[in-house]
C-alpha cells in the first residue's frame, strides 16, 4: 500500500533505492566492498581488489578510498600492516542491520513521536502472535 492515498510526488522523494538496507545507508558501492570484507574477514585494499573482479571492475584506488571512508565512518577497523592497511568489518551484518533499525526506529519516534507509535503499533496488529513473543524474549 505505497503513499497510503498520498499523491506520489510526496511519497516518491521518501522512496528508498532498491537493494538491501545496508545500501540505503552507505550506498550501494560502499556496501559492495563492506559486503566483500565481511565475507572474507580481515582483508588488505589488494584482497578486497582482488575479490572484486567478478563484478563490474573498479579501480584499486576506488576500494582504498571506500575502505578509508567506512574507516572514518566507524564501520570498518584498520590496523598497520606495512605501508598500509588491513581491515576488518566491525559489525556483523546482523549487527549492522540491528543498528540501523534502531537509528531508522528513533528518528521516527524523535520526528513524529505519538504518531510514528501509534503506527507502529498498528503494524504489529499484523504480526503473527508465536512471533511477536519469540522477539519480545530477545
Amino acid at each position: 500500500m505505497p503513499g497510503f492515498g498520498l499523491p506520489r510526488e510526496l511519497t516518491q522523494r521518501f522512496a528508498r533505492g532498491g537493494g538491501r538496507p545496508e545500501e540505503w545507508f552507505l550506498g550501494p558501492l560502499q556496501a559492495r566492498i563492506l559486503l566483500t570484507l565481511t565475507g572474507r574477514g580481515e582483508s588488505s585494499v589488494r584482497e578486497i581488489f582482488d575479490a572484486q573482479s567478478d563484478r563490474a571492475p573498479l579501480a584499486y584506488t576506488t576500494v582504498m578510498t571506500v575502505l578509508d571512508n567506512l574507516h572514518r565512518k566507524g564501520i570498518v577497523r584498520r590496523k598497520r600492516a606495512g605501508k598500509g592497511y588491513r581491515y576488518t568489518a566491525r559489525f556483523t551484518p546482523a549487527e549492522l542491520r540491528d543498528r540501523m533499525a534502531h537509528h531508522l526506529v528513533q528518528e521516527l519516534v524523535d520526528d513524529f513521536g505519538e504518531t510514528a507509535l501509534v503506527h507502529f503499533a498498528s503494524a504489529l496488529d499484523g504480526v503473527d502472535r508465536r512471533r511477536l513473543a519469540r522477539l519480545r524474549s530477545k
